[in-house]
């Protein structure tokens, strides 16, 4: 393992604005050989044989029943399959790949967007439009990374499969499984942060967007008492009954056999929030969780920091918390009274941040060339701080929705284009939609988060 030294600002010493300057402190970032690049969407590399393998993520939406609603709540999940494609003699990669290759379902409702932005019911639920989209990872010809159809992976694999063939099994990193859990916001969707789902799956994790009750896509109708609180405990009780079961070695609950995909025991949760998913962050789990907020203003307090006596976990949450956020957000900067971010954070430096990821890409890379591929096997990992913050202050810094997947984004760009004209004269919000139609920089502001995002993760303490 070698270090190198990487400069953030230090922690701020007190209650501080997104314009305050600080001094700078050192980081330390480490060099591990994972056998996958973290930065790159095109990851090669060798086994011990020589065989060319591809690295695959499975993908499936699974039904979670509210059984006291009567309902179902979609849930899209993303995990490893940890046993590479196996591209050998006589195989056709590329058939192999592709025929595995999937698309996103992804629905957006006029109606939907009516009830909860304008208070209007009168919209008829047929007006609607329903969209494929493509992964976020490149599923170009010479990208050997896929999205595939979790619906068609076995799990357990089957013992009798054959070794001469394409086979794909699932698996995760380590002694046991990393979950994270993934929240949209208002008038968001489970896709929103898929381009995060997707980089952290290749890396071991397995991710879990539910859908909740403000989703523009409408799958489900919204019921009095049915809110995120309720989903997630479901969710979770799912989850801890598949780990029991797993335990057990029984298979008695059927729900819990949905998350069948936590091959292992769950060794760490995590939770990402964006906008009003960070409120829905803070109310999940206990301080062994890390938690990650994109689309907030106010940084919650460190309890043994919170001038607070009372504790109010409103005010204050322990456990490890990245706060990010951006002076060009409009909905943080209008509407929740600018930034805020108190004693205990160190706060990150994006020029920093954008220089390791560019170094640690280590640039296009050849398939043929061993010395690119050995340095793909180099993973840089930057050791993030338990309580750490990264305010986007640059002019063209992102808007409200830039942190969401660009496919999504173009996807609501061309539906709801036309109507921007109408909400601006009614004086309807549009959350910075109309900032995003000029800026069109998801992918520039995702290659920032994706390693900051991962690194922070796999800086953490699992059990």
């Amino acid at each position: 393992m070698t270090t190198n030294n990487l400069f953030f600002a230090t922690t701020n010493p007190a209650a501080a604005s997104a314009t305050s300057s600080y001094p700078t402190t050192t980081i330390t970032t480490s060099t591990m050989s994972t056998g996958t690049n973290n930065n790159n969407d095109d990851s090669v590399f060798n086994d011990d044989n020589g065989t060319t393998t591809t690295t695959t993520i499975a993908y499936k939406t699974v039904a979670l029943p509210i059984k006291e609603f009567g309902i179902e709540i979609p849930v899209a999940c993303w995990y490893p399959t940890p046993t590479p494609t196996t591209i050998g003699i006589g195989i056709d990669s590329s058939s192999a790949s592709t025929s595995t290759s999937i698309k996103y379902n992804y629905r957006i409702s006029l109606r939907r967007i009516g009830q909860l932005l304008a208070k209007w019911d009168f919209i008829p639920d047929f007006i609607s439009r329903d969209f494929a989209l493509d992964p976020s990872i490149s599923l170009s010809p010479s990208s050997t990374i896929r999205v595939v159809d979790g619906q068609n992976i076995s799990i357990p694999p089957s013992a009798a499969a054959s070794t001469t063939a394409t086979t794909i099994t699932t698996t995760t990193g380590g002694d046991g499984t990393k979950v994270v859990f993934l929240a949209h916001g208002f008038l968001g969707s489970r896709l929103d942060l898929a381009y995060i789902a997707e980089d952290l799956a290749r890396q071991g994790f397995v991710c879990i967007a539910p859908e909740y009750p403000e989703s523009l896509e409408a799958s489900y109708p919204r019921l009095d008492g049915l809110s995120r609180t309720v989903i997630n405990n479901n969710l979770l009780r799912c989850i801890q009954q598949q780990q029991q079961q797993q335990r057990d070695g029984s298979d008695s609950d059927s729900d819990a056999s949905l998350f069948n995909m936590i091959s292992k025991p769950i060794i760490s949760y995590s939770a990402i929030g964006h906008s009003l998913g960070c409120s829905t962050v803070l109310q999940m789990g206990d301080n062994s969780w890390n938690r990650i907020l994109m689309g907030s203003g106010k940084a919650p307090e460190i309890p043994s920091l919170s001038s607070s006596s009372s504790g109010n976990s409103n005010n204050s949450v322990g456990g490890r918390l990245l706060f990010i956020s951006s002076i060009n957000d409009g909905p943080v900067t209008k509407w929740s009274g600018g930034i805020k971010i108190p004693e205990g954070y160190t706060m990150l430096k994006e020029s920093q941040l954008s220089s390791s990821s560019s170094s640690s890409s280590g640039g296009s890379t050849s398939n043929n060339d061993e010395t690119n591929i050995q340095q793909q096997q180099q993973q840089q990992i930057i050791v993030i701080p338990d309580r750490a913050a990264l305010v986007f202050d640059r002019q063209d810094a992102p808007n409200h929705i830039s942190y969401l997947s660009a496919n999504t984004n173009d996807a609501m760009l061309s539906f709801l284009s036309p109507l921007l004209p109408i909400t601006n004269a009614l004086g309807i919000p549009v959350l910075d939609f109309d900032k995003y139609m000029i800026s069109r920089d998801s992918a520039r502001t995702g290659n920032i988060l994706k390693p900051l995002i991962s690194n922070f993760l796999l800086s953490a303490k699992t059990k």
